[in-house]
């Protein structure tokens, strides 16, 4: 069983949300509660409030730009949703401040809560405090864990134990255990311009060629078809894509722009493009982009971003037929939101058409953790990552 809210609201108000949930819900075993605007740079206190109204229940508040629920979006005002839920076993995890080794610590806080056994591990992590190449050493140390989440406005997230104990970190999180792995997808609010080429050559962050062209040109003819200059809306990004799995082409054959790929055929991560190398015709993408990947270009783009979340809404809700939905969490970039879409409530409308009345809750985020390979995830920006968790029918 589980319960959502969201609401417009101060502390009092909230605080009425949390015991309301709590009657609603018998022998609750998680939450997850998202605060935005002045309750988020008062998360220590709203965690306070979480402890008292669902006492024994593991938690986590997250800090977030904007809140949803299947009900709608609440943007730049303080508000807060939530979600309460029963069956699993829960448990809150935190990476210390000023970790020397984080990636090595955040794998052992998994492993130690989970090991190899089946498993779900929802992130929260600080912006500026968490480096992508983290999630890349995860499923070493837990093969088995379903991996997503998001990054906080700006605070750390707070997590709740059953015995009450407050947790803060640069990276916070709830691992769940004894609960059917959810069916998470994501997609992306961008439209590639251009084929995938094969970096070439790539130095101290700056890819200098690619597809057997300099990358500054590369992005010149992309671009071209979006007027001079392109407008704000427009937001110029770096599509990035692992290597290929078939062998690389032998010499001078299948190099340049023949090496580009199917636009629909291709897993990608959004980065931005964080400047230029006149000099050497080359574009500052950041150490992800090594030599090997694969590069495109991309556009924000609201009719990708609806066409996408409904794409992915479509796909979870037919891989969860013959089992219970019981919720539903959606992290969305709030780059995304009534700022892409020009009117509020785009992406809740659409969860709401698909799922109807299920429980919902989700945040606006500084950026996604979006799932990627069996045991793995990707960073990603101006990505919606949908978790629908269910039980056997």
């Amino acid at each position: 069983m589980a319960r959502s809210f969201s609401a417009t609201c101060g502390p009092d108000g909230l605080l009425q949300h949390l015991a309301d949930l709590r009657s609603a819900v018998p022998s609750p075993s998680g939450g997850v509660v998202f605060v935005s605007g002045q309750l988020a740079q008062r998360a220590s206190g709203v965690a306070e409030l979480v402890r008292g109204a669902w006492r024994g229940v593991p938690t986590c508040v997250v800090p977030a730009a904007g809140v949803l629920s299947e009900r709608g979006e609440i943007e730049g005002d303080t508000g807060a949703s939530g979600v309460l839920w029963s069956g699993g076993q829960v448990t809150p995890f935190a990476l210390p401040e000023r970790a020397e080794e984080p990636s090595r610590l955040l794998r052992e806080a998994l492993a130690r809560t989970v090991g190899q056994r089946p498993a779900t591990a929802i992130l929260f992590a600080r912006p500026g405090a968490f480096a992508p190449e983290r999630l890349e050493a995860l499923s070493l140390s837990a093969p088995n864990t379903c991996l997503f989440g998001a990054g906080t406005a700006s605070g750390s997230a707070i997590g709740v134990t059953s015995q009450g104990e407050l947790l803060e970190g640069s990276a916070t999180g709830l691992a769940i255990t004894g609960f059917a792995p959810p069916l998470v997808d994501a997609s992306p609010a961008a439209r590639l311009l251009s084929g995938f080429h094969r970096i070439d050559e790539a130095s101290g962050g700056v890819v200098l060629r690619a597809g057997g062209r300099p990358a500054l040109d590369l992005l010149s003819a992309a671009t071209a078809t979006l007027g001079e200059p392109p407008s704000a809306q427009q937001l110029i990004l770096a599509a990035l894509a692992d290597p290929p799995l078939d062998p690389p082409a032998a010499p001078g054959a299948g190099r340049g722009d023949a090496e580009a790929e199917a636009l629909d055929s291709v897993r990608y991560v959004l980065r931005p493009v964080r400047g230029i190398d006149p000099s050497r015709r080359g574009l500052l993408l950041g150490d992800e982009a090594r030599p090997g990947a694969r590069l495109a270009f991309a556009v924000r783009d609201a009719a990708i971003g609806r066409a996408g979340l409904e794409g992915i809404a479509r796909q979870v809700s037919r891989s969860a037929l013959g089992s219970a939905p019981r919720f539903a969490l959606y992290l969305t970039c709030a780059g995304r939101g009534q700022g892409l879409y020009g009117t509020p409530d785009v992406e809740a409308r659409i969860l709401r058409q698909r799922f109807a009345d299920l429980p919902i809750a989700g945040m606006h985020s500084s950026f996604e953790i979006a799932p990627w390979a069996r045991g793995q995830a990707r960073l990603s920006l101006y990505t919606g990552v949908l978790a629908l968790f269910r039980a056997p029918s």
